[in-house]
């Protein structure tokens, strides 16, 4: 039995005695250039008598998904994710997928709309920056469309998660500054809710590890915000951190260190401390978590925590590629976690009396 070949636009053009090009804007119907009419049918009586058939054309609003991988993320403006999706966007790459991204501000609303639009478009799969806030349907929707998730280990079980124990960052930030000898310290985040478990496991990190030394503290200044304040405040979050932290000051709260609960809080708690006419880290030592670029230029010298960001991301391509393939089912569900490490820079320093903790 002889399967029929199948006729190209090359077989056309060979047919008709026309260039390439000229064949496919013709059969394209391209309305920006103009044929002369003889040209125009002995173009489309050769595709004819081949028996050319056109491949079906995609609908307003479609795109061919088998090779588009959607990447979810809460925004782009926080350089934390707009680095974690484009280490996403490399790896990707690098298995012939192109990418879409869509920002959600922590939206539920939002997650679904995209969840909807993958299976619509039929993408080859997704990966979302964060544990989503509509955990069932992503389930759901993972029968059908391979997604791995970016999570804390919160993450459903049902779904390829790759992890990072932020309660374990904590833990390692909380230990650094007890070692400095801070004994009271603040901690500086904003959304600290269920929505946001990353943050609320740094903060138990740091708060279970200071409740194991007596007559150790620690204050929580934090601040929530609403999807279109973050939609509209690229900067949110620095402001965020310098709002607290002014307000921390001017209660001239026992403390002589700070934490906050990400990189880019951390720079509003330096500007604040700055404009207050004080000085890190002689009279208070600052701490944050994500280790972005900026946290390594020398005059901010950020001590924060280092999560492998490029790995992390790697990981969780070949997880999505091996499920694309079929090399796991989606019964096999695949669970890596990443640790991380500390890097301490100029922003901390050992307590000495002369600073400015209020016994």
């Amino acid at each position: 039995m002889h399967t029929r070949k199948k006729v190209t636009l090359e077989d056309i053009s060979h047919a008709a005695g026309v260039s390439l090009s000229s064949v496919s804007m013709i059969l394209n119907a391209r309305a920006d250039v103009s044929f002369s009419p003889e040209t125009v049918r002995r173009v489309r009586s050769a595709a004819e008598s081949l028996g050319y058939r056109a491949p079906a054309r995609l609908g307003k609003g479609q795109l061919p998904g088998r090779n588009v991988v959607f990447i979810v993320t809460p925004n782009i403006a926080n350089a934390y994710y707009s680095g974690l999706v484009q280490a996403i966007q490399q790896a990707a790459e690098e298995r012939d997928f192109s990418t879409l991204i869509f920002t959600t501000y922590r939206e539920k609303r939002k997650e679904e709309e995209v969840l909807d639009m993958a299976l619509a478009l039929g993408a080859a799969g997704m990966i979302f920056t964060l544990t989503p806030m509509s955990i069932r349907k992503v389930e759901k929707v993972n029968g059908k469309i391979p997604i791995v998730l970016m999570g804390d280990g919160t993450s459903s079980p049902k779904v390829d998660t790759v992890e990072l124990d932020n309660y374990s960052a904590g833990v390692l930030i909380g230990r650094h500054m007890l070692e400095l000898g801070h004994r009271h310290i603040a901690f500086i985040s904003a959304m600290t809710n269920a929505a946001n478990s990353i943050r609320l496991h740094r903060l138990r990190g740091v708060r279970d590890t200071y409740a194991e030394q007596p007559g150790c503290s620690v204050q929580l200044f934090t601040r929530d915000y609403t999807p279109r304040e973050e939609l509209g405040n690229t900067d949110l979050e620095q402001r965020i951190g310098y709002e607290l932290t002014m307000l921390c000051l001017k209660k001239k709260s026992r403390v002589s260190a700070f934490v906050a609960v990400n990189d880019f809080i951390a720079y509003g708690v330096l500007d604040a401390i700055a404009d207050s006419g004080l000085r890190v880290p002689d009279d208070y030592s600052v701490c944050g978590f994500n280790n972005l670029s900026s946290s390594r230029i020398s005059h901010v010298g950020l001590t924060t925590v280092e999560h492998q960001t490029d790995a992390w991301a790697r990981n969780a391509v070949d997880i999505l590629y091996e499920r694309i393939r079929g090399g796991n089912a989606v019964s096999d569900i695949t669970r890596v976690a990443y640790a991380h490490h500390l890097l301490e820079r100029r922003s901390t320093a050992p307590f000495h009396p002369s600073s400015q903790e209020k016994q």
